[in-house]
């Protein structure tokens, strides 16, 4: 209603303003008629009042009067000049015209003017707005010898004026007319682009719903209402779970359709007083007003997590996502727009950690953490981009569980702080993938150890096998990061076949990652699942990419050998791995029982504290130099 009011109020301003411009146009196009006209009429007149003189001449040097009025009678051709009159020299009247009428008095001295015409002889030509007298002196040989008195009417000139005036405004008016009507499709467009761009600025194009701009907006008025009102509101933070694999599998197009389907349900289960806007790629954000307290808002959480765990109908199967929700409580958690933001979107990243698809509120506690990411963040930043900023690599030994000869190595991430704390590896990885810098990472990591093998081989130490760790997050580079691999080993001069990666069974099931897992085989690499028995990984996707070893998770080996059921998992594992001809190692050994087991049940590499807590380059050289590790029994 607003903005139609505002157009119609435009629409009247740009009327005014073009009839405001082109009265004045009309204006000074008359009044420049106006002075043209009168100075040609002018010209015209003096032009026969010189005419008339010059003929005069002949019947005043002879004072004859009857030539005299047939030469002054001519004026009755010409509409402009109402009355004329012919003077002698001595003042004498000798013809006059309309005749019989005294237009002019009598010259003489001592004659009263008043009795031959109303108006007195000007002593020079009298021009008016409406008319006067042009004065003309008649020459005989250079010499004066009468006076010619034209008495002119300017009506002609008004009329003619009002004309001109009558036909600009008859041709203003339809030209008006025409270019309303030819621009008044301009105008709808104009006004239909109008709302587009407000549509554009304000609104989602996917999904139709208030964009981040709008909905800050409205975050800012439901901020205004809380403190003038009283009462409490909330701030939801959604970001909807596993949306890239919707992409990914099933195209753009389709998120976009999966994407609309979730702003229904999201306003469907919301209130038409609560405002829900989607301020992201797959973040969206809802403001839910006048409620009782955080009660009412976790219910309303746990309503939209059941919506959207709802399976979406799509072609050739139904997709299931999740959703996580970040809580702030207005005006508990703060009364600044931005503020809420950052708390909600705070919350939500806890709940990521924690494995997806739930709920929970900002906290002191929660910014305490994302402030101490935000630290390691810039640390670890720090830390790369400078030669020597405490990372290092640490090796753990891996032995063969029947004969314990030495096979290799898994190479792990560490870091010394700027203050000597270590950071562990729980701490700085996480951040390192949710910041991003988990490839920047991989690539040092990777590089380092390359040098670490080179200072190795020059002390005499030759280590078969190096085991890498792989994020998730580096495979979304796709093959790339395999080309990126291969371009370190080859200026290092290592060999890939050397080396293993190792990835959780996750990476087996997503789209990309399954092509980035065929490359790294192609590229002359091997592959080992890590953490087995953790994931949800099947016997087919071993096949397919050409696992080379499973490491059963330590969760399985510390309770062995006393955990009869965690036994016969170990041995079925350990069984149907080495049907599909797949090797089997595993982690977190620490006492000879565990060993002994392992090695009974068929296992084929250990690793843990029991053999070697992990250490550095120059710890692994004197390690594998002790005569007792050479020959462990």
């Amino acid at each position: 209603m607003e903005e139609s009011h505002r157009l119609r109020r435009s629409r009247r301003l740009s009327l005014l303003s073009m009839g405001l411009a082109l009265l004045i146009a009309f204006f000074l196009l008359v009044v420049h008629q106006y002075f043209a006209g009168r100075r040609a009429l002018l010209e015209e007149l003096h032009t026969e009042a010189a005419i008339i003189a010059e003929n005069s001449s002949a019947a005043l040097v002879f004072e004859d009067a009857r030539a005299g009025q047939e030469i002054i009678t001519a004026i009755r051709l010409t509409p402009r000049i109402v009355a004329g009159a012919l003077y002698r020299a001595d003042g004498l009247l000798l013809a006059s015209h309309p005749e019989g009428q005294r237009a002019f008095p009598n010259l003489m001295p001592g004659h009263d003017a008043t009795a031959f015409a109303d108006h007195p002889l000007p002593e020079r030509t009298a021009l008016g707005l409406t008319g006067g007298v042009i004065r003309e002196e008649v020459r005989f040989k250079g010499a004066p010898v009468g006076t010619l008195f034209l008495h002119v009417d300017f009506t002609s000139l008004y009329w003619r004026l009002l004309e001109y005036a009558a036909g600009v405004l008859g041709i203003a008016a339809v030209a008006l007319a025409l270019a309303y009507r030819l621009t008044g499709r301009l105008r709808r467009r104009v006004a239909r682009t109008e709302e587009q761009l407000e549509q554009f600025a304000l609104y989602d194009q996917v999904t139709g719903l208030p964009n981040r701009r709008l909905f800050e907006q409205e975050l800012a008025k439901a901020v205004s209402r809380v403190r003038r009102e009283g009462g409490s509101a909330a701030l939801l933070f959604l970001d909807v779970d596993g949306f890239k694999k919707v992409n990914d599998s099933f195209g753009h197009e389709v998120g976009d359709r999966v994407l609309t389907m979730i702003a229904a349900r999201l306003r469907e289960a919301l209130r038409s007083e609560d405002v829900v806007a989607r301020i992201g790629g797959d973040e969206f954000a809802a403001v839910l007003h006048a409620l009782g307290g955080p009660n009412d808002a976790a219910r309303v959480a746990c309503k939209l997590i059941a919506t959207i765990n709802e399976p979406f109908p799509t072609d050739p199967t139904p997709i299931h996502i999740g959703l996580s929700v970040g809580i702030a409580m207005l005006p508990a958690d703060g009364e600044d727009p931005v503020a809420l933001l950052r708390h909600a979107d705070m919350a939500m990243y806890v709940v990521k950690g924690q494995g997806k698809n739930g709920y929970q509120f900002f906290s002191e506690a929660i910014d305490g953490k994302v402030r101490n990411d935000l630290r390691l963040e810039t640390s670890l930043r720090q830390a790369l981009a400078a030669t020597d900023g405490g990372l290092w690599v640490a090796y753990q030994p891996k032995l063969c569980a029947r004969t314990r000869r030495f096979l290799g190595v898994e190479a792990l991430a560490r870091w010394q702080a700027p203050d000597g704390l270590q950071v562990s590896p729980a701490e700085f990885i996480p951040v390192a993938e949710r910041s991003g810098l988990i490839t920047a990472l991989g690539d040092w990591l990777l590089g380092q150890v390359c040098r670490d093998l080179a200072w190795l081989r020059a002390a005499d130490v030759e280590v078969p096998k190096v085991a890498v760790n792989v994020s998730p997050h580096q495979l979304l580079r796709g093959e790339a990061v395999i080309d990126g691999f291969c371009r370190t080993l080859a200026r290092h001069g290592e060999r890939a076949e050397r080396f293993e990666f190792e990835l959780t069974e996750s990476t087996l099931t997503e789209a990309r990652g399954a092509r980035v897992l065929e490359a790294l085989h192609a590229a002359g690499f091997t592959l080992a699942i890590d953490d087995f028995g953790t994931g949800y990984s099947s016997l087919g996707y071993l096949k397919r990419f050409r696992v080379s070893t499973l490491k059963i998770d330590q969760s399985f080996v510390r309770d062995l050998p006393d955990d009869g059921d965690t036994a016969v998992i170990v041995r079925a594992v350990i069984q149907m791995a080495h049907a599909l001809n797949i090797s089997v190692g595993a982690e977190g050994v620490e006492t000879g029982a565990q060993a002994d087991f392992l090695a009974a049940a068929d296992c084929d590499i250990l690793q843990g504290y029991l053999f070697g807590r992990p250490m550095s380059a120059h710890q692994l050289r004197q390690y594998l130099h002790e005569p007792l590790v050479k020959a462990l029994p």
